[in-house]
């Protein structure tokens, strides 16, 4: 097996077309409030700065005949440079530039704040470009062509965020977990905007959404079975000239780890004595200065230091590590492709696609093994929830809890089924 040197280290139904063309007309409607209200709040803002500077009963913007313009004197005692006045097409837009001139340009809008946080989090050697990614997509579909992406932060009220959301859920068009992924985003805004000390509160966190209504989603947990994991194996131990894909396949049923943490996996983090195996690195993707994906080592799980653990290798998992034969070097990777690359997600899902084919049983995702093995570890512990966790290497209880839940419906549903026996 070749070493791994090139991992770098560190359509609607009827009846709503009708209801939706009433909502879009509404949302229309509140869009042009609250573009009349931030329009109003710079006319207040700039006309406060000026009171103290001008005579009772003193127009602020005047029209120049002459040239056809709106005109804005500024006082002396408020001018930041050599210009006096400011100049415009209407009284409004005179007002507007007021406002910049006096207070600065609207920097602080969402828009902006998001655009700071995306660079963070691509600076951040810590954070898959798939996560950033996921972000761009939320931001693309729900807020990119909204008006409260080009609001100040400072101007958003709660009255503003909620609407905001009523507008998005509305008609129960999104499932609850869209509507949380999409709130995540305006929680981390304010999350930068508070270290910015733009802010001292995280309205979006704060604000009440229990009243939003959700469409009904499929909450039936779909994973493999334990028969499916079984006609896997079979497959997978009568192949006479395996790829690493393969023995990947194998391990992550024999494993409770991660995909990425399956790619980092070392032969020195094997305890053939003691039978376990430390899980403490993981592999993700980070797009370089071309935008190109590579594959970059992490010294920590997605838990961070507390996804961390020691596992107990069963006889099946130490068969197949024995079938890769150990080599000389330790520091390799347990599993890479043949030519000792990183294994990819996509080819590994292709491959796991071939083989569920042969099995016979229904194709799922390599998340899917994840979920299957977490489920039989909450099951086999009872729902033990700090050893799940643990094995898990989960940090956020509510995360394990998931998996709990779903070993809970599955006895519920045992247990109403054989009532109609």
């Amino acid at each position: 097996m070749e070493r791994t040197d090139n991992i770098i280290q560190m359509t609607p139904r009827q009846g709503v077309s009708c209801n939706a063309t009433l909502f879009g007309k509404e949302s229309a409607e509140i869009d042009d409030m609250k573009k009349q209200l931030l329009a109003k709040q710079h006319i207040l803002k700039v006309k406060g700065a000026f009171l103290p500077y001008i005579r009772e009963n003193s127009k602020i913007v005047t029209y120049d005949k002459a040239n056809g313009r709106y005109k804005i004197r500024i006082p002396v005692a408020l001018r930041t440079d050599e210009r006096d006045k400011v100049t415009a097409n209407t009284e409004q837009e005179a007002y507007d530039k007021a406002y910049v001139y006096l207070f600065g340009d609207d920097t602080h809008t969402v828009r902006i704040l998001f655009e700071q946080l995306i660079s963070q989090k691509e600076q951040d050697p810590d954070i898959s470009s798939l996560t950033t990614d996921r972000y761009r997509q939320v931001w693309n579909k729900h807020y990119d062509s909204d008006p409260i992406a080009d609001m100040p932060i400072t101007d958003i009220k709660a009255s503003y965020l909620k609407l905001f959301f009523k507008r998005l859920t509305g008609g129960r068009v999104m499932s609850r977990k869209t509507f949380n992924n999409l709130k995540s985003i305006m929680n981390a805004v304010y999350d930068l905007a508070i270290e910015m000390d733009i802010v001292t509160d995280n309205l979006s966190r704060s604000l009440n959404c229990k009243d939003l209504k959700f469409k009904a989603v499929d909450n039936s947990n779909i994973r493999y079975t334990n028969e499916d994991r079984e006609a896997i194996l079979k497959v997978l131990s009568e192949k006479k000239d395996k790829s690493g894909y393969d023995y990947g396949i194998e391990l992550m049923f024999c494993l409770c780890v991660r995909i990425g943490e399956l790619k980092a996996l070392r032969w020195s983090d094997i305890d053939f004595r003691n039978k376990t195996i430390s899980v403490s690195r993981e592999v993700v993707l980070r797009k370089d200065e071309n935008g190109i994906n590579h594959h970059v080592e992490l010294a920590h799980t997605k838990g961070g230091e507390k996804g961390s653990r020691i596992l107990p290798l069963s006889d099946r998992a130490i068969d197949v590590f024995k079938s890769l034969g150990m080599p000389d070097d330790l520091s390799d990777h347990i599993v890479v492709t043949s030519h000792g690359n990183p294994l990819n997600t996509g080819h590994f899902n292709d491959h796991l696609k071939a083989i569920t084919t042969e099995a016979g049983v229904p194709y799922l995702s390599s998340h899917k093994i994840r979920f299957w093995s977490v489920t039989e570890l909450a099951r086999a512990t009872g729902g033990d929830l700090q050893t799940v966790m643990y094995a898990a290497g989960h940090v956020d209880k509510n995360t394990t809890l998931h998996y709990i839940r779903a070993v809970q419906a599955d006895a519920q549903l045992d247990a109403i089924r054989s009532c109609f026996a």
